[in-house]
């Protein structure tokens, strides 16, 4: 009731002969019975039965929520290190460490300071406390537990010192002492069997001597966490491969150091790759390495993913004559790396480590297609003892994916029973005048454990009837919660729409600007960088847009099409507790590190579906921070939820299904999608198409699909299926067929027709959907690798043209059109000197190609040029909206009907289709144009510039390496790039600005959000 701003008035009072502080007797002694038999020197190294583990959790959630109730503040600091304890031994050290710096240790009592130290973990100094009773005992153990930190040292003195110290206590300490000390051996005794002098040593049979520079700097972990400890004895760290599926904030990220430093310790490598689904990722994984190895001899590069050749100097050592001693680590994403191994094949053999972080990502459409290929491929290459590792926090079939990427020997490293934060559950309910929330803390969810009441009561605002909740609107109630709750700790709230993210900030706009009272996040937030965020946001969108108005109040958006200096600000800001309140799509599910308290979720349907009870795992996973808090709380906000549970039991079925991981779905393959049947509108009709037949339709007979689709709607007439429906459908098959194209083009050999069909069925048996089909199932995976590969030698026979195309990773058809296009271009293209110029005679080109809205139904047909051109001319999004709402831009709705353009249809033209969609079909103009070319040979530079100008809306070289260095945003990149210019700055690249222009480029970077200093930071020369 704290928690959510009740005042004492409205709490609900213990029941009569209800006293919380009875329980006290049980969880006490509890916790000391594990810690005495913990601390008992015949029982070190025996692990803790589950029961007792299970037991001590309970102790440590009873300290904790006896914390939080304020029931007695006179003892709330003995009650915070019982909790802090009891955490600890329950293996939970994340929110142990959260509770014991918390904690003020104003006493006198030089146990308590130890048992505080102990748990504090600031090994940098100890309590030199010499004790009436104890003697030097107690510093004696400190003094000891800080060397073996510092050095790995005294593990037999400690252990002494620690018996010593127990015995004392047993002889003539008070009770409490007993306890204390009791707890602090037990801990004391769990470190060090953690610590990574230990442990390091053991598991990758690298001696300490050579681990010791790295354990020593302030960031390296002084111990494992219990995951990390099951990767160790798994042998992840001494170059076994395996498949690590970890809860998220169970310390996969320091894992992920530790592998790569014992690859490069050992000298089983010198190059490794970690390979991240999305951008956003890639970058936070990069950053991270990039700080781990500052110190090191390693180079951290994170490729960018513009598909061009603009990665040759970051790997040249690697193709070049003579050897490497460098080492290395690449970041990058599947289509970055699948470009760069088809630009320059040998590569792969130097890779000694690859990481794939968000592994569970192969059925995810086109994109899980390119993946899976990706890993299809390189598991085939990669050399004999490399070392392959994918990271999943929520991969269901682990077993399976692992012995096809990595054969039978593959590890797979579970993380059931690992629980780094404990979460609560709530469901809105609001049946008469007050809502309420209804807690469950366990599986059961037949009955409720136990309600708050009087959370929710609406409020009248300016305006005619408007009040603020709306009782039937769970949008409205999530913002209600969030603010209510975000002064306790930072909130998020699941949208399934990037549409829905951004009116959420609309809203909260709206709500108090009609005199909501509640107090806005802003007034928990940093207003420093309050100020910075409104700064950009303004420069991007207006100082008038909902959005930037929003970040006033303290309410950010995060989706897919969030631009990406935005996006890694409110990251940032987030991780840092700069900022407290996010609308956000599943991107929140992406792997990326946005450490929430509070998951608010309105609606379990993501764009019309229900959301995969796996990416709501992962959402989950990111509530209660392990480390920052030591409880998540997830609240559904629809009352109809809970409240009709009895009458519509699917709603309050569907939304608890999600709760539980054991009901996660199974990693498949987008391939298996092909061959699914087309479902009518409605979902009652199936209809099923022979294999063999479907795919020779699906890629032949494009010219008579829509009079396919109007037969089966004739034919269909009880079954909603809709023709255009059905076109459509098929035209996303198509698209998924595209990857096994290139797929096949650079894996077909050299021989005759004949041999590229049998390879075609060596090929498919080596995917995952093979892998995990059923055997009437596999003859169609065969058979459709087959029809690609006859359909990609009727459009082209001859394999040294087909090895070329496959380099542009489109389809055999679309790179033939390129290369004739080019062909037929050459002269005119060779001339061309400028962005504009070339944007013109591309487009059509664009056009023929893409089947994107832009390109084929929004009108007026002039504005999406225009956008274009303005887009690489470094304008604002603003002035884009501003141009759209000019010429009365529209798209269709519905079969007849049209709409305004949104902020987000912009948004999404530029950062997606033009930033990605048409690049690749660029990438492909300049390898027909120029063949291996490099990026800095004259002729090639216009060409070169206009590519990274599309990607990222840059006009010019400087702005683009200002950008690419790591000041990510267009607006920051632009206005760092005018700053330093406008001072005499002439390169072309930024880094030497740095050097020349320092304090402007300081000041410049103090309007912006404090993400780019800390970019500075990381990389000033």
């Amino acid at each position: 009731m704290y928690e959510l701003g009740l005042p004492e008035s409205l709490h609900i009072a213990v029941p009569p002969k209800s006293e919380p502080q009875e329980l006290f007797l049980l969880t006490v002694g509890t916790l000391g019975d594990v810690a005495a038999a913990l601390s008992d020197t015949a029982n070190d190294g025996v692990p803790l039965p589950p029961t007792a583990i299970d037991e001590v959790g309970f102790s440590a959630s009873f300290f904790d929520a006896f914390l939080e109730s304020r029931f007695s503040e006179s003892i709330s600091r003995d009650t915070a290190l019982l909790a802090s304890s009891a955490y600890y031994l329950a293996r939970r050290p994340g929110s142990s460490m959260v509770l014991a710096r918390r904690i003020q240790m104003d006493t006198d009592s030089s146990v308590d300071r130890l048992l505080h130290w102990v748990l504090s973990a600031r090994w940098n100094e100890y309590p030199n406390d010499i004790h009436p009773f104890y003697g030097e005992a107690i510093h004696d153990v400190a003094k000891l537990l800080a060397n073996h930190f510092y050095d790995g040292s005294g593990l037999t003195e400690l252990t002494s010192a620690i018996d010593s110290l127990r015995h004392r206590a047993y002889e003539g300490g008070s009770a409490r002492d007993l306890l204390f000390i009791d707890i602090i051996a037990a801990i004391a005794k769990l470190r060090v069997k953690a610590s990574s002098w230990v442990t390091l040593p053991d598991f990758t049979g690298i001696p300490a001597e050579e681990w010791a520079t790295a354990i020593r700097r302030r960031d390296f972990p002084k111990e494992l966490w219990p995951s990390q400890i099951l990767l160790g004895q798994a042998g992840l760290f001494s170059g076994k491969s395996g498949i690590v599926q970890m809860p998220t904030s169970a310390g996969k990220t320091r894992s992920v150091e530790i592998v790569l430093r014992s690859g490069f310790l050992s000298g089983r490598t010198r190059l490794a790759v970690v390979v991240a689904p999305f951008r956003a990722l890639c970058h936070e994984i990069s950053t991270s390495l990039r700080h781990a190895f500052k110190d090191d001899d390693v180079k951290v590069n994170e490729l960018s993913d513009a598909i061009q050749l603009d990665f040759l100097d970051e790997i040249a050592e690697f193709i070049g004559e003579e050897a490497t001693t460098s080492q290395y680590i690449l970041a990058l994403t599947p289509e970055k790396l699948l470009y760069v191994l088809r630009q320059t094949p040998t590569l792969v053999n130097d890779i000694g480590i690859v990481i794939y972080d968000e592994g569970h990502q192969f059925d995810s459409g086109s994109r899980g297609i390119t993946y899976e290929l990706l890993l299809t491929e390189i598991k085939g290459l990669l050399p004999t003892g490399a070392q392959t590792v994918l990271v999943s926090a929520v991969i269901q079939n682990a077993q399976a994916i692992a012995q096809w990427l990595m054969g039978d020997d593959a590890q797979v490293v579970g993380g059931r029973g690992l629980l780094p934060t404990a979460r609560s559950v709530a469901f809105a309910s609001w049946i008469e005048r007050l809502g309420q929330l209804m807690f469950f803390e366990s599986d059961n969810y037949d009955q409720h454990d136990y309600f708050v009441p009087r959370v929710i009561e609406q409020q009248a605002l300016t305006g005619d009837g408007v009040v603020f909740p709306e009782k039937d609107n769970s949008k409205d109630i999530s913002l209600y919660l969030g603010f209510r709750l975000v002064s306790q700790g930072a909130v998020a709230i699941f949208c399934g729409r990037k549409d829905t993210a951004a009116n959420m900030a609309a809203r909260a706009v709206e709500v108090f600007e009609r005199g909501l009272t509640i107090p806005a996040p802003a007034t928990s937030a940093n207003q420093d960088e309050l100020r910075r965020m409104k700064n950009l946001l303004g420069r991007h969108f207006g100082d008038a847009s909902s959005i930037t108005l929003a970040a006033a109040l303290g309410v950010f958006v995060h989706h897919g099409t969030t631009p990406h200096g935005v996006r890694l600000s409110v990251e940032y800001a987030m991780q840092q507790g700069k900022i407290n309140f996010v609308a956000c799509t599943s991107t929140l599910a992406q792997g990326v590190n946005l450490p929430i308290r509070y998951l608010i979720v309105p609606g379990i349907h993501q764009a019309g579906e229900k959301i995969k009870v796996r990416d709501f795992q992962n959402l989950v996973g990111r509530a209660g921070r392990s480390g920052m808090h030591t409880e998540g709380l997830i609240i559904f906000s629809d009352p109809n939820v809970f409240d009709k549970r009895r009458s519509e039991h699917w709603r309050f079925r569907s939304s608890v299904d999600l709760l539980s991981s054991d009901r996660s779905e199974s990693t498949t393959s987008s391939l298996l999608e092909i061959f699914a049947p087309f479902r009518s509108s409605d979902g009652k009709g199936l209809l099923r198409l022979p294999t063999e037949g479907l795919c020779s339709f699906i890629l032949f007979g494009e010219d008579s699909w829509l009079a396919w689709a109007n037969e089966v709607v004739r034919l269909n007439p009880k079954f909603k299926f809709k023709a255009q429906s059905l076109v459509t459908e098929l035209r996303r098959r198509r698209k998924l067929i595209y990857a096994v194209e290139s797929y096949l083009m650079a894996n077909r050999g050299d021989g005759t027709y004949e041999d590229f069909r049998a390879s075609a069925e060596r090929l498919a048996s080596a995917t995952l959907a093979y892998h995990l089909a059923s055997d009437d199932v596999k003859p169609n995976i065969t058979g459709l690798f087959v029809s690609v590969a006859e359909y990609i030698h009727q459009n082209e026979p001859t394999a040294e043209k087909q090895a070329m195309y496959s380099k542009t990773l489109l389809g055999v058809k679309s790179a033939k059109a390129i290369e004739s296009w080019v062909r037929d271009n050459r002269e005119v293209l060779l001339s061309l000197k400028s962005n504009e110029d070339w944007l013109a005679q591309v487009w059509q080109l664009f056009s023929d190609l893409s089947d994107d809205k832009f390109f084929h139904a929004v009108e007026p047909k002039s504005l999406p040029i225009q956008l274009a051109r303005l887009w690489i001319q470094g304008n604002s999004y603003n002035a884009l909206f501003e141009v759209s709402s000019a010429a009365r831009g529209t798209k269709p709705w519905g079969s007849k009907q049209r709409r305004q353009l949104t902020d987000e249809d912009l948004i999404g033209f530029c950062e997606s289709t033009l930033g990605f969609d048409c690049c690749l079909i660029l990438a492909a103009v300049a390898q027909f144009l120029f063949r291996d070319a490099k990026i800095s040979d004259t002729t090639a530079a216009p060409l070169a510039l206009f590519q990274k100008s599309l990607k990222y809306g840059l006009p010019d070289w400087l702005s683009i390496s200002s950008y690419e260095y790591g000041f990510a945003d267009r607006v920051v990149a632009q206005h760092l790039c005018s700053d330093v210019c406008a001072e005499g700055f002439t390169g072309h690249f930024f880094a030497p600005a740095l050097r020349s222009h320092p304090k402007l480029i300081e000041a410049v970077l103090e309007q912006y959000p404090s993400y780019f200093e800390s970019v500075l930071a990381g990389r000033v020369p």
